[in-house]
């Protein structure tokens, strides 16, 4: 069996291997269309097999792109130990190298003030992933700009702006239903609610929906049973004394995000109450520390590794077909039941 070096391996000696033209293997190494998936999948094997690397550096230079996804993800020095953000990540790497695409992250505060456009130029990126919106931020020139320059991208939230853009998120309104049908399930009525970031989109959502769906539930409608936390452990922990020192405190307190929700778990305990016997607590997201906190904790899962792959699934969409309509993805969440509810 022949041997390869791997550092001289060519389209050509792919091309040869896969008995085609060395053009389409240079279609398939695009990541360009009019290749079949079952031939696609061929070539891709051989390449691997071969341990093709293509110069991506060279090919830079030339289309002066990179063929890389850029995440622009919330400022934030904590982010890569978030594992909220982690488990978003494992899918956008996961559709990265379906699609044989390079990574590169990017924080708000390290691109100091540039706009998603001036990152794309800098660093060659052409096609973009954005994580959240800051939403005290006017960004519509800085779409209109990624779009003029050929840019494509997606948002992993839902985008409240005007313009039509694609991006994913979690259907928020099924989320707090899916709670809230539990909770009154178990005979609670008072119900403590801990809302999220205002200026993000998740925020507003879920509280909009609790507000709306509390009524139709049957749960008492006192305004002191709502606290505003900002999806973090330290409001969670912030917020949950007020909630315990009512005069009739609530039975259960759901928190718009898993860490708010581990947050308040602490200061219960702290108070020397059990969980669920003395409040019961209910989260959102199923991030991985809620599978392992004492006692675990009852929440709403978002499919998070599905949304980042879906996010690049729609910008190299976007990017393949010209004739491609914008969408917005709201991913069905679920139920998880665990003992803190």
């Amino acid at each position: 069996m022949k041997r390869f070096e791997k550092s001289s391996i060519t389209i050509k000696d792919i091309a040869k291997k896969a008995g085609v033209a060395h053009s389409t293997v240079s279609l398939v190494m695009n990541d360009r269309e009019h290749v079949s998936p079952k031939l696609r999948e061929k070539i891709l094997k051989i390449a691997n097999d071969m341990g093709y690397m293509p110069n991506m550096v060279a090919r830079s230079l030339i289309s002066k792109k990179s063929s890389t996804v850029g995440v622009v993800f919330p400022e934030n020095p904590h982010f890569f130990t978030i594992t909220y953000f982690l488990m978003i990540i494992e899918g956008i790497q996961n559709a990265c190298k379906k699609y044989n695409r390079a990574l590169m992250f990017f924080s708000l505060d390290q691109t100091k003030g540039e706009s998603y456009y001036q990152i794309s130029r800098k660093w060659l990126i052409d096609l973009m992933i954005i994580m959240n919106v800051d939403y005290t931020r006017d960004i519509s020139k800085d779409i209109q700009d990624l779009r003029d320059n050929g840019i494509y991208f997606s948002f992993l939230t839902k985008y409240l702006g005007k313009e039509k853009v694609n991006s994913v998120c979690v259907d928020n309104y099924e989320g707090v239903r899916l709670a809230l049908e539990y909770l009154a399930s178990q005979g609670h009525k008072r119900v403590g609610f801990i809302a999220g970031n205002p200026n993000s989109a998740d925020g507003p959502e879920r509280f909009q929906a609790y507000k709306s769906l509390s009524k139709k539930f049957g749960f008492d409608q006192d305004e002191e049973l709502i606290a505003q936390g900002d999806f973090t452990f330290e409001s969670g922990e912030r917020e949950m004394p007020k909630l315990l020192a009512l005069k009739k405190r609530p039975s259960v307190v759901f928190a718009a995000s898993d860490y708010m929700a581990i947050g308040a778990m602490r200061v219960i305990k702290e108070q020397g109450l059990s969980i669920p016997k003395d409040i019961a607590v209910m989260g959102f997201d199923n991030t991985l520390e809620a599978a392992y906190v004492e006692p675990g904790l009852t929440t709403v899962r978002q499919p998070l590794q599905e949304m980042g792959e879906k996010a690049v699934d729609l910008a190299i969409r976007s990017m393949n077909d010209e004739n491609f309509e914008p969408q917005t993805l709201a991913i069905k969440p679920e139920l998880i039941k665990r003992q803190s509810c």
